[in-house]
């Protein structure tokens, strides 16, 4: 009968390096935490902080871009970072990274108008894309399998701690400071990061050996500009904008078109940006399905939920994170259990299926649960953030030990690249399915109009916006039922650099 392979890889996935103590793989953990925390929580920070920003600097049309432009720069830029780091290091990579990122955040609290802020957060975005693929391939470089999961753990709950306090910490310091203490705050937490990096990394490999190799800069301007399109096309599909109108159509044909460009060329490359066989080889392919779909799933309900418990469920924003913080401690925990887990007696594919299983049931529950059922909601979110928790660390470590050492920078980064662009169409199909529902039903001169969610909900009325979430939590359903799928479909053992893995 087939059974899950314990989850340690072959010494030729990557074993870590040798030598190394125990204090000094702590001080490397502490270094890229630091990474991990200041990628995700720039991601939020400013949320509370826009508006404030739009009536200081007058540009209230420009401030969605501000955290959009910053999250298109750093999808963009992600797989580059990945390729780079195996041919040059990790450790070059990451201290660029930081240094873009530490020099943007320095002229971005010094900014005297929009556009110049807009152009600031698109450079730290370029330097952001680095931190979080970087930091969870370098684990790879310093441990191996069996303690990849309990590192891989820790970060990845830090990534969500940090995720989730982000717009607390940003509320507070516009209000009691200003909304340049902001950017004052990521700038200390990025020097600090620099310098703990640049000394805990001083060991690592400097590259693969393969740094003579030519880089395919045609194949990275080709995947940049799809990615460029397609990220643009879903942050406006997200702010309200048809799918049918023609800007929206010619970012996605356009993205499609650089793609099949970009296929083709890395097909020929001979070091490509992004080499085909990570699409090829099953555990791979599949893990990005995970991550994905459960990004999506994260994404998408992190921004129905408020809303709906704020027209629906009548709750003041006070009350909101409150109320969210069982799907906000749930991820963390998730993470940390997996990583100990992977430690022990269970597999990667154990794991991801247990957490799967966990967010549809959860995604169900949350679709059948009335909105003032504050107990029973709280559960399903908590079972919710539980599962997704549970996957991302236990997939990143499957992809790290299928692929050869060589790849595992842009393997790494390439399911980065999946999370964000997962988050990204989330945001899009749900929001969009939500607004859909919203005008079911309605008469023309009552028909919610996108772009104002909350105005939108309460235009509708409580019983149609009851209707209209349960269709989008459905979505959210399926797509963790998809998620979940993917996971089932791995291979029980994982051989690193094959294609398919061994059937136990």
């Amino acid at each position: 009968m087939a059974r899950d392979t314990p989850a340690h890889p072959r010494p030729e996935s990557g074993a870590g390096i040798a030598g190394l103590t125990l204090a000094e793989r702590r001080s490397i953990v502490v270094g890229l935490s630091l990474a991990i925390f200041l990628a995700a929580m720039d991601q939020t920070i400013l949320a509370i902080a826009l508006v404030t920003i739009a009536r200081e600097l007058d540009a209230l049309d420009l401030m969605p871009w501000l955290v959009s432009g910053y999250l298109v720069a750093a999808t963009v830029s992600t797989p580059i970072y990945g390729k780079l780091s195996d041919l040059y290091g990790r450790r070059p990579l990451l201290l660029v990274a930081i240094s873009i990122y530490l020099a943007a955040g320095v002229l971005a609290m010094l900014a005297q108008s929009a556009p110049q802020l807009l152009v600031l957060r698109i450079i730290q975005g370029l330097g952001a894309g680095g931190l979080l693929s970087l930091a969870h391939a370098t684990i790879a470089d310093i441990a191996p399998g069996a303690e990849r999961g309990r590192y891989q753990g820790m970060i990845s709950g830090v990534f969500a701690l940090a995720a989730v306090t982000g717009p607390v910490l940003g509320g507070y310091l516009t209000q009691f400071i200003s909304w340049r203490a902001v950017f004052a705050f990521n700038v200390l937490i990025a020097l600090v990061a620099f310098l703990t990096v640049r000394r805990a990394l001083r060991r690592l490999p400097a590259g693969s050996g393969r740094a003579g190799r030519p880089i395919d800069y045609a194949g990275a301007l080709l995947l940049g500009g799809g990615l460029t399109a397609l990220m643009i096309a879903l942050t406006r599909l997200g702010q309200g904008a048809a799918w049918s109108a023609p800007s929206t159509l010619g970012l996605l044909a356009a993205s499609v078109a650089l793609f099949v460009a970009c296929a083709w060329r890395e097909r020929r490359a001979p070091e490509p940006i992004l080499p085909p066989e990570l699409f090829t080889n099953r555990t791979t392919a599949l893990c990005y399905g995970v991550h994905g779909f459960m990004f999506f799933v994260l994404v998408g309900m992190t921004v129905l939920l408020p809303i709906a418990m704020q027209a629906v469920g009548a709750a003041e924003p006070d009350e909101v994170a409150l109320r969210m913080l069982p799907q906000t401690l749930g991820i963390p925990l998730g993470a940390l259990v997996s990583g100990r887990l992977m430690m022990s007696t269970s597999t990667y594919r154990s794991l991801m299926v247990i957490g799967g299983t966990m967010a549809v049931v959860a995604l169900i529950g949350i679709t059948l649960t009335p909105h003032d059922a504050r107990a029973l909601l709280a559960a399903w979110m908590l079972l919710m953030g539980l599962g997704i928790g549970t996957t991302l660390p236990a997939g990143l470590v499957a992809i790290q030990c299928a692929v050869p050492v060589h790849q595992i920078g842009i393997a790494t980064a390439t399911s980065a690249l999946f999370r964000t662009l997962g988050g990204a169409v989330g945001i899009a199909i749900l929001t969009s399915v939500l607004f859909a529902q919203l005008r079911v039903g309605a008469a023309p001169d009552e028909r919610p109009a996108a772009g104002a969610i909350l105005g939108s909900v309460a235009q509708a009325g409580t019983e149609r916006a009851h209707q209209a979430f349960r269709a989008a939590y459905g979505v959210a359903a399926l797509a963790a039922g998809i998620a979940l799928g993917c996971a089932l479909g791995l291979p029980r053992a994982i051989v690193p650099g094959t294609s398919a893995g061994i059937e136990a």
